[in-house]
Order: C-alpha cells, then structure tokens, then sequence
C-alpha cells in the first residue's frame, strides 16, 4: 500500500470520528520505526493521530506517569503496546524485579502476540517521571493495510529490543570471561611466586644447616 492509497484510508476513518486530544507528530517521530513503516510526511503522520474509537478516545496516547505509579498490572487483558520515551520502569513479578526498561523501548507486546493476559506488572521507578507513548491495538482491526504496517512496527521493534540484549548479554558474558581469565593469571602468578619462595626458603635452609 503506497502513501496516496494510505492517506486515502487515514481520511476515510477519520470522516468518521476524530479524537479529541490527539498525539503530537512530534511524539510520534520518537516511537523508533514509526516514520520507516508510516511515512515521513506530516499530512499522513496526524491522520494517524487522529484515529480514534467510538468514544473518540485516540488510539496513540502519550502519557506521563509518577514514581511508582503503575503502567501495566499483572493479570490485566487489555491489548496496549508500550514504548517508553523517558524515564524508567520495572518489569516485575510479585515483589521480584525481573528487568529494567529504560528509553526507548517497547514493552507490553506479548500480550498482543500471544493473545494472553499480562504476565508481569510494569511499574515507574523512583527518581522521575516516565513519558510513554501506548498503542490500542484495536487500532489494527480498522483495515489491513494499517493492521499490516502496524505488525512490522511491532515485530521490528521487539527484533530490536532482542538484539539489543543479546549484546548486552554478550557484554556481560565477555567481560565476565576477561574477569576470569584476569583471576586465574593472578592465580597462576601467586602459585608461581610460592614455587619462588620456597625455593629460597629451602635454598636459605640447607645454606644454614637447618
């Protein structure tokens, strides 16, 4: 689907309802890929903006929440992608933490994927705020070709989030192997210098007749 046939679908929906409090373009520039599976042009940028629901609630909100507040309740069914622009969240489970989400990145997505209830409670940090951009996902039942792009946003940013923690993982990995390597050549080192040292002690001994 090119821009002009998009652009065509954009009107047609908001002919129908438009929100009342959409999201800034400028938001919508900092949701990582958006521009790459939408377009760069601002005419088709608030189009997006403007989708709303029967109520007139948009589809894209920008939210800030407080320290501590909660973004995502374990248990919840609701089908809202996250991606958090500022600040930082705790995924946790119970009372453990399970990771940290720090900007920008998509959280929230396994219940689109899987079709199932939230599996961990994402909650905002202490220290500040968290701005965070949430997607109804009921947004890609208006049409194909916006349920298309939508998809490739989503698998493009949760590819992204992956990679980019397989290389902090290997990070970590690497730098726990050179922290290990470090350890047994200072081992290695020590065992030596006590060869050295009893040597001389033996050496020093005999040399006294002791």
């Amino acid at each position: 689907m090119d821009e002009k046939s998009l652009m065509e679908i954009l009107k047609k929906f908001n002919k129908k309802r438009t929100a009342k409090f959409p999201v800034s373009i400028a938001v919508l520039r900092q949701v990582p890929f958006f521009t790459e599976f939408f377009s760069e042009d601002e005419e088709i940028l608030k189009e997006i903006s403007q989708l709303a629901d029967p109520d007139n609630t948009p589809y894209i909100r920008y939210k800030t929440f407080k320290p501590g507040e909660i973004i995502v309740q374990q248990g919840g069914v609701e089908t809202t992608v996250f991606w958090l622009l500022k600040g930082e969240a705790l995924i946790r489970s119970g009372n453990r933490v399970l990771a940290q989400v720090k900007p920008i990145t998509c959280f929230g997505e396994q219940t689109v994927v899987d079709a199932q209830g939230r599996t961990a409670t994402v909650e905002v940090a202490e220290g500040s705020d968290a701005d965070v951009v949430e997607i109804d996902w009921s947004i890609t039942e208006q049409d194909d070709g916006l349920r298309s792009r939508f998809l490739e946003l989503l698998l493009k940013s949760t590819a992204d989030k992956l990679k980019t923690a397989y290389m902090v993982s290997g990070r970590m990995m690497k730098g726990a192997r050179d922290q290990n390597s470090a350890y047994k050549k200072r081992i290695e080192e020590l065992e030596t210098d006590n060869k050295k040292m009893k040597a001389m002690n033996f050496a020093l001994r005999k040399k006294l007749n002791l």
